[in-house]
């Protein structure tokens, strides 16, 4: 291999011999890489289905060796969540891989009507929300199929604005 004058090749990684893992030829520190969408996708599907599962984020940490500071940072997106990680995640809430990026979409397809997005990301939204969760919890509790479509219609009655 030759090398070009006034340029010098470094060795990256764990066996280079000198120099600071991490630091450009510039000098200057390489910043580990920010939160992507579908980092933040992740993340959130994590928060929705520990809260599915009715778990503490100290509950998750402790089944997988974590503290719950860190179950926290993954929720947020603060933290990008390796291949391993998932995989445990996965194995311990009791989902497929690709559990998590379900309703993710692709970029490069063209985008449903915003409507049907729209609706899809506010029902993920609210599901992440206890209240939700017990309401929904609470309907599916009455075995009367009759009477649980009349709450339905209560509910919806109430949901409309009142006239004047």
């Amino acid at each position: 291999m030759t090398e070009k004058p006034g340029r010098t090749l470094q060795r990256r990684g764990p066996f280079a011999s000198s120099g600071e893992h991490g630091t450009l030829e510039s000098g200057k520190k390489s910043s580990p890489k920010k939160p992507t969408y579908v980092d933040q996708h992740v993340a959130s599907r994590l928060r929705l289905r520990r809260m599915l599962l009715g778990l503490s984020q100290e509950e998750l940490g402790k089944v997988l060796g974590l503290t719950s500071q860190q179950i926290q940072k993954y929720e947020a997106g603060e933290t990008r969540i390796s291949a391993s990680r998932l995989y445990d995640l996965a194995e311990h809430l009791a989902v497929p891989i690709t559990w998590f990026f379900e309703e993710l979409g692709d970029k490069r397809r063209m985008a449903p009507p915003a409507s049907k997005e729209g609706e899809r990301a506010n029902v993920t939204e609210l599901l992440a929300r206890r209240e939700a969760r017990q309401l929904v919890e609470l309907y599916y509790g009455i075995e009367d199929e009759q009477l649980r479509k009349k709450v339905l219609e209560v509910a919806e009655l109430l949901s409309r604005p009142a006239k004047d």
